[in-house]
Order: C-alpha cells, then structure tokens, then sequence
C-alpha cells in the first residue's frame, strides 16, 4: 500500500483487470521425416520453401518425401513449419587430416592445426572443397565452395582470421557463428600440448648499433598491447644517475613500467643484447602478443614494424599453411532411415514446441496389408497427449480405396485428432527437363496430406480455423492429376469413413472434397475438422491466455475476472462468426464461481474452475435443395 505522509496530490495507476487473451496461431506444421541434407534430429522453424532450400537443400531425389512435403506445403499456402530430418547413422564428410596443417617452416608445419567437418552430415557434404589463402602477419583467410560437375561455385569466403582466441577474427567464433556450410575445431594436437605449438611472443627491435642512448628522455612514452589485453602507454620516468646512456638502463626502465600494469604482465620481460631490445610476452598462449604501436620512442627504439621492427605472434606456427588448391570434404554418408525409436525419441523433443498445430511424417503412411504402422501410431499418441495439433495420416500408395470394406481393411486410426486425405497426387517432375534430362517421368505421385496441410493453413489465414478446409475454395495448387479418379459413387463409400477426397471438379478444378476427423463413427462429436480444430484453437488460447491467474487469490474477484476476461475472447470469435446462433447467449457461455463451478472443498485445494462451452460451426456437408412444382390455381 502506498503511504501518504505529506499534504499534496498523489497520482496512482489502479489495474483495470482487463487481461486480453490472444488467438494463437493454428497453422504451424511439423514435418518430420527422412531426408540427406540439414540437423538431425532437431525442430528447424522455417517459414518459406527458400528457407528448407538454403537448411535443408531442395529436392534431392524422387524419393525424397520430406523435400516434396515441404514444397507442396508451402505451395499451397503453408507459411510456417518445424522441419525434422531423422536418420541413423549419418556421417558428416570432413577434411582429411593432412590437409590443414601449420606454417610452412614452423614447428606444427607437419602437424593438423584445423578439423574441418561439413555442417549437415550426408554425402552431399562431399561436394564441399576448402581452402586457405594468406592474408598478412598471423591473420589468413578460408574460402569454402561447391563442386557440381564441372562447375565450381565460391559459397562462403571468411577474411581476416586468427587462431588468437582473443582476436574479433579467432576462426572458430567467426565461422562457426556464421557459416552455413562447415564447423572447424582446434585439431587434437593442439588441444592435447598447446605449448608445444603456440609461442613465447616477442617483439624485437632493429638495429640500434647506430642510437645515442642519451636522446632517450624521461617523460617519453610508448603505446604496446602485450598479449591482446588492450593497448596501454607508458611513460619513462627518471633514468638511475639521471640519464639513459645505455640500453639495459633502457630495457629495465621498459620491463618494470610494464609489470606494474598489473598481474597480467607479471610474465613480461624486455632485454637488450647484441645490439637489439627484445620484448616478450611470457606466456604460450593462443594469444601470446607483443605489439607496439606507432610513437617518438618507438621510432627511436624501432620497435614495432612500422619502425623497422619485428613481431612474431603466439599463433605463427598454428595459422593454417597457404593451400596452393582447393581441398575435398569426403567421408559423408546419409545414413539409413529412421526407425520407431528415432521417432519416438523426436515427438519427445517436439513436446517443448508448443506452437505445433499440424503434424505430418513424409514417407510414412499406411500398410496395404492393414498391419498398422507403429511411426503412425506413435504420433496419435503424442497428439493425443499435447491435446493441440492434429496427424495428417496418408493411405498406402498403389491402393484403389474403391468400397467400404477396402478402407476398413486397413485399419485405420480412429482418434479425434487424425485425418485422412486421398488419393495420391500426381505433381511435376522437378527432375524432368526435355532437353537436359528427358528420360525421366514427366510426373511424380506424392502423398496427398502436405497439399491437405498448405490448404488448411490457407483457409485458416483467410476465413479462419472454424471454416471447413474444403469446397470450392480449397483448391490443390501444384496438382497435375489423381493416382485414382473419385466419382459420386466412389465418394458415396469413402466419405462415411472418414475419407476425404481430392477431386477435379467441372469448372472448379482439383479441390478437397471432404472435411471429416478419423472419428467419424468412432466419436460423432468429433466428426469435423474444423469442429476439433476449433475447439484446439480455443482450448490452447485461453490456456496461453489466463497463466496470470495462477496463484492469484482464488476469490469472487479472480472468478469474475477469468469469466470477463475469456467471456470478452469468446465473443470476439463469436463477432467473427465462428460459432453457432444468433445471439452470444445461443453460441456460447463461462461460469465460474462457487456454488457453480466449484465447491468450498475445490477452493480449499486450491483450484479454480472455470467451463466455457460452444456452439461450434458444422460445415453445410450435405446441401439439399427441394424442389416442388406448384399447381396452377385459377
């Protein structure tokens, strides 16, 4: 409580109470599945079909049933997706050891200084050549590019590098956080005895046979950076007996000034002998340094190398030597496909992204045989488990779903939250090119439920998760014909099972022709899509949308404003016409408050009980249209 302890005039900001609840989004996908190219085993967002190319590459073979899933989704309107490549066994390609090793003429000139491994594991790593050119001093620059038959394209080009781990260009930050491509490591000698390989840093001066030690002034300064802790200026002080007439007096002067610095330069020594002053850092480290800056006294001392000096840096024997050609990645291999434990492992993971809303797995779909696929399994329960995404399930390829007791044949699923699309599509061969790759099928036959998927992103983005993802609007972009061609009568089979068909209507083109949940029979309730999808938008909002209310006093006030604040989003939904009737009281309603929702023994175990309820939309499935003659009256 504030305190009022003089006259005047106090302004105070009283909480309205109004906690506004946000839609989340309903249309982010999940494609998890096998292909060579991209991380394994992760959840990548990408949120456009340039995006999987530059992660994931594109399309990589007829096969590749996660590169088709993710074109067509984003062809027909998918917008975001958490791409998953499994695989066992993959191999990322690497550079052969011989091939980085130190400075020409230094003492790691026949040891490996850099591991170099391609980003993604797979064959296509194999591709990937690298080299390393100079730059100047101890910095040098790698290129990595990228052989395709004859042709060689430049695809990362990284100047200005170190191996001095103090450096902005030390070559493991600047290219592991920036490559697309590589990784790079320290090899193991060099992890294993650094001190082996890494210099005492000096910095030695030219030749002083020609100096008058005497015009070495006290009050003259110089600016050095020893060990890249930051450049520091010194300044002589009196010379012992009042004049600096020889280079020890000059050296001892130099070694003391810089050691008072502090600890860190406790190791730093300079000394004079034959005819030169030699700094050195005192220390075998990565960033072992003695450089001195532009100066009157460094001129005069010629130190530094502007002057006439030289410097010889803690990483001159580990910078990469100058490769004359490019050098091959090789090693890479792609594994083999992902079996249940892969998958099970991933939807684990995939339990932390919660904005998934859509789930599909490219490559897997039902046997002929109805034996189940226990991938397909494993991912009902997950979205049963997470309660707010729904499975995509395909049937087998090469089966004409043509009566009832076909489909029932194989097994399918019965959850609310699965659906089933079909036939097979059949979609342009991105491989086919008449002149330059002609014996090659014209079209491919793909799996239906990445079209589904872009589509229900579509209609979410346009009428909202409430509109049935189907009819005229929902048309097949991409499509260039059916694996089977679906009448009335095919339909008439299909449709009370849960089926929905892809068809080419006259005038309209291939649209999606049905909009039923695997629970048609199974659970009613559930019967449509858009049904369950709804009731996972609002389920998932509100969740999102009232967390303040844990620990809040469970009172009369917290009642009232949970049923104000859910009460004011479900009648924005019901403004934007996602439920049923004509008045708010017809389409939906919250309670909440004891007596009514809770008991004083729900309080006392502290839970707070809130139902909201709706009218959901049902999609006009079966629109009949009577018509009568009527009878001429005189």
């Amino acid at each position: 409580m504030p305190s009022y302890l003089h006259p005047g005039v106090y302004v105070e900001e009283i909480p309205s109470g109004a906690k506004p609840i946000e839609g989340v989004s309903t249309s982010v996908a999940a494609l998890v599945g096998y292909t060579t190219e991209g991380p394994i085993g992760e959840a990548t967002l990408v949120h456009s079909w340039d995006e999987f190319k530059a992660a994931f590459g594109a399309i990589h073979s007829v096969t590749d049933h996660l590169g088709l899933a993710a074109f067509n989704f984003f062809l027909n309107g998918g917008r975001d997706a958490y791409i998953a490549r499994l695989a066992q066994n993959a191999l990322a390609s690497t550079l052969p050891a011989i091939k980085m090793q130190g400075r020409v003429g230094g003492a790691a000139a026949a040891v490996n200084v850099l591991a170099i491994t391609a980003k993604s594991a797979g064959a296509a790593g194999n591709s990937l050549r690298v080299q390393v050119t100079a730059n100047d001093g101890y910095h040098f620059k790698l290129e990595v590019s990228e052989v395709d038959g004859a042709e060689t394209t430049l695809l990362e080009s990284f100047p200005n590098l170190s191996m001095d781990t103090s450096d902005a260009g030390y070559v493991l930050t600047v290219v592991n956080g920036n490559s697309k491509t590589i990784t790079v490591d320290l090899s193991s000698q060099l992890k294993a005895t650094p001190a082996t390989y890494y210099k005492n840093a000096t910095g030695v001066s030219g030749d002083l046979a020609a100096l008058t030690w005497t015009n070495v002034l006290a009050g003259m300064t110089l600016t050095l950076n020893v060990d890249n802790l930051g450049a520091k200026t010194i300044t002589l002080g009196a010379a012992p007996g009042g004049t600096y007439d020889s280079g020890a007096k000059v050296a001892a002067a130099i070694q003391a000034l810089v050691r008072a610095l502090g600890d860190a330069y406790a190791t730093f020594t300079c000394a004079f002998a034959a005819n030169a002053l030699t700094l050195t850092s005192g220390s075998d480290s990565a960033a072992s340094s003695v450089l001195v800056r532009p100066g009157t006294l460094a001129t005069l001392l010629k130190l530094g190398k502007i002057a006439g000096g030289t410097e010889v840096h803690g990483t001159q024997d580990v910078v990469p030597k100058v490769m004359l050609a490019m050098e091959a990645l090789t090693g890479g291999d792609d594994g083999d496909a992902p079996g249940l434990d892969d998958y099970t492992g991933f939807f684990t993971k995939l339990k932390k992204v919660r904005d998934v809303n859509i789930v599909l797995l490219p490559g897997q779909a039902m046997p002929k045989d109805g034996s189940g696929n226990p991938v397909i399994d494993a991912a009902i329960a997950h979205c049963e488990a997470m309660g707010s995404r729904m499975l995509l399930v395909d049937p087998p390829q090469g089966l004409e779903l043509d009566q009832g007791a076909t489909v029932d044949a194989l097994g399918l699923p019965t959850s609310t939250y699965t659906a089933l699309y079909y036939p097979w599509v059949k979609m342009a061969n991105p491989f086919y090119n008449r002149d330059t790759n002609p014996n090659v099928p014209t079209t491919l036959t793909v799996a239906p439920s990445s079209f589904a998927a872009g589509i229900w992103a579509r209609t979410d983005g346009t009428r909202g998760v409430w509109k049935a993802p189907a009819g005229v609007e929902a048309t097949v972009r991409g499509m260039a014909g059916l694996e089977y061609t679906i009448e009335d009568g095919d339909q008439d089979q299909l449709n009370p099972l849960g089926v929905n068909c892809l068809r080419k209507l006259p005038s309209y083109g291939a649209v999606v022709w049905g909009t039923r949940t695997l629970s048609t029979k199974a659970n009613p309730e559930w019967r449509y899509v858009p049904v369950r999808r709804t009731a996972i938008y609002i389920e998932s909002s509100i969740y999102n949308g009232i967390q303040w209310a844990v620990f809040e006093p469970n009172d009369h006030r917290l009642w009232s404003s949970l049923r104000a604040n859910v009460g004011a989003f479900m009648d924005g939904l019901f403004r934007a016409g996602a439920f049923q009737g004509q008045k708010a009281s017809d389409a939906y309603f919250v309670r909440c408050g004891l007596g009514d929702t809770m008991t004083q023994d729900d309080i006392d175990r502290g839970q707070v009980i809130a139902i909201v309820a709706f009218a959901p939309l049902k999609p006009a499935e079966f629109v009949i249209v009577r018509i009568q003659q009527k009878v001429g009256q005189s």
